[in-house]
């Protein structure tokens, strides 16, 4: 556990003693103290579902625009339990100032086409060592719009992965 969570949950144990003992030595009303009560547990748990988001756990939102691949993680559907399946990739987003300091997880529902991208990456990688390089939304012509051949062939991935490109060198 790290330190950030031991220190939070110390934090909760203190205001969670600090209410009580008010609740106790007062004169509130009943009424009043129940509702206190009841607002204290909805904040600490409103609280922990927020937090969920910034310990680890994988992220909903949306993947950046460009980001660099590291890791994947694939669950395909199961018709018979009736899982639809999903998509864990660690990546790092990289903006115009470098890439982010730290790498997150994002979960994303699953897609043939989707997977597909991070078999190829892998591959990728494992053959010529590459990093993976990748960008929200799926192949396109250089006009943005979705050509109709690639439309007639099925459904787009949600992301493009390729090889980094070497860093372009200053001239001398």
């Amino acid at each position: 556990m790290s330190n950030g969570l031991v220190l939070l949950s110390m934090l909760y144990f203190l205001v969670a003693l600090l209410a009580l003992t008010l609740l106790i030595r007062t004169g509130l009303s009943p009424r009043l103290k129940t509702t206190l009560i009841v607002a204290f547990i909805g904040m600490a748990m409103l609280s922990q579902r927020g937090w969920k988001q910034m310990a680890g756990w994988p992220t909903a939102a949306p993947l950046p625009d460009r980001f660099l691949y590291h890791a994947a993680s694939v669950r395909e559907p199961n018709a018979a339990t009736g899982d639809p399946g999903l998509i864990h990739i660690w990546a790092t987003e990289l903006t115009p100032d470098g890439p982010a300091a730290e790498p997150r997880a994002y979960v994303l529902p699953y897609t043939a086409e989707d997977q597909k991208q991070i078999q190829d990456a892998r591959e990728r990688s494992r053959q010529q060592g590459l990093p993976q390089i990748g960008r929200k939304g799926g192949a396109r012509n250089q006009s943005n719009v979705v050509s109709d051949a690639k439309r007639s062939a099925g459904a787009l991935p949600s992301f493009t992965l390729g090889d980094l490109p070497d860093p372009a060198l200053p001239e001398k």
